[in-house]
């Protein structure tokens, strides 16, 4: 039996985090081997074994980590977002989720900048492993860091069951018909583009609210002056148990982001049954498939005619829900985290090879 320490980051809301607790319970699920869980957070693990990492990331990251293992002696470390400590006493698998930080500078501070920066390049050197979430994203890596591709891994997130039987009795609390977006407000999500399109639509005479979920990130002034323009209801971190209902009641969805690593809550959206449109940029056309409407990222008129097209035509909007739920179904966290296994198995094979 194979022993795991995995290392995952739970503080912040988002797709890592997501990504880490759900691999986490995934695994435990297995019977063929043996976790424990490094984290920040171990209230969000129930009953898995944890241990609990204090003090600064950066020293934890680095340093710390580093000290546990040699205690722990598991067989494989692996660390859900991006780092890799700086002595590694056992095989070491890292998963990089986007390249965001190089395509889209604009959108981090000079400091996150290039502590992405740093800890891509160090992982991607020195990982005996890399998960890559999609296979856009392996390419990416490939190209801009030059890794090697037998270095490189796809593993898929997967949907939890939560969110393909959403409970009926829960309500959002929003007026209806409404379109939804999940997710960070910052520049390179192009949310300035469809709050630009809600308002032609509505300069068109349709009736609906336009709402959008998640924290602010970094420079949103476009958004917030393309907000001007017509209503916004901006509602904040929404609760992981709400959004099931949230994406549920949706007349459609929208993911307009110019650059992602995957497209989690695309992919939520579609096992809830909403109506996906989505920029056809990064992973999210591998994500959505022919499950969505896909348009050009930053066209504010052809967001516009997609969301009409959704919105006029009830027939359309059954036939998206319909193709999005059996989408969906490719994407579980159980096969995900058999996946992830088996780069543990590949990756400890390697280590005990140097």
């Amino acid at each position: 039996m194979i022993r795991v320490a995995l290392h995952v980051v739970a503080g912040p809301r988002g797709g890592p985090r997501t990504y880490g607790v759900a691999l986490a319970e995934a695994l435990e699920r297995r019977d063929d081997l043996d976790l424990v869980v490094l984290t920040d957070r171990p209230e969000a693990f129930g009953g898995i074994a944890t241990v609990l990492l204090r003090g600064p990331r950066p020293w934890c990251d680095m340093i710390a980590v580093s000290k546990l293992l040699r205690d722990l002696r598991p067989d494989v470390y692996h660390n859900t977002k991006n780092v890799l400590p700086w002595r590694m006493p056992c095989p070491s698998v890292v998963t990089l989720h986007d390249l965001a930080y190089h395509h889209h500078p604009e959108t981090f501070g000079t400091f996150s900048r290039l502590y992405l920066k740093y800890h891509h390049e160090h992982a991607a050197k020195h990982a005996d492993l890399v998960v890559a979430v999609s296979h856009h994203a392996r390419t990416d890596m490939i190209e801009t860091l030059g890794m090697s591709g037998d270095r490189v891994r796809v593993v898929y997130h997967g949907v939890a069951p939560q969110f393909r039987t959403p409970d009926k009795d829960r309500v959002c609390g929003l007026a209806e018909p409404y379109i939804l977006s999940v997710g960070t407000i910052q520049r390179r999500k192009n949310l300035d583009v469809l709050v630009r399109a809600a308002a032609a639509l509505r300069r068109e005479g349709r009736d609906f609210t336009l709402a959008i979920a998640g924290r602010r990130g970094w420079k949103t002034h476009e958004f917030d002056a393309a907000c001007e323009e017509t209503p916004v209801r901006l509602l904040g971190v929404v609760p992981d148990e709400s959004l099931p209902a949230l994406y549920r009641g949706a007349a459609a969805f929208v993911q307009p982001s110019s650059y992602e690593g995957f497209g989690l809550t695309a992919l939520e959206a579609m096992a809830c049954g909403a109506p996906v449109v989505a920029a056809e940029a990064g992973s999210l056309p591998e994500v959505v498939g022919d499950a969505g409407l896909l348009v050009p990222p930053r066209d504010v008129d052809a967001l516009g005619k997609a969301l009409a097209s959704i919105l006029d035509h009830p027939e359309l909007a059954s036939e998206l829900s319909a193709a999005g739920r059996a989408r969906s179904e490719r994407f579980t966290w159980d096969q995900s985290a058999a996946d992830h296994l088996a780069v543990y198995r590949e990756a400890a094979a390697r280590g005990g090879a140097r």
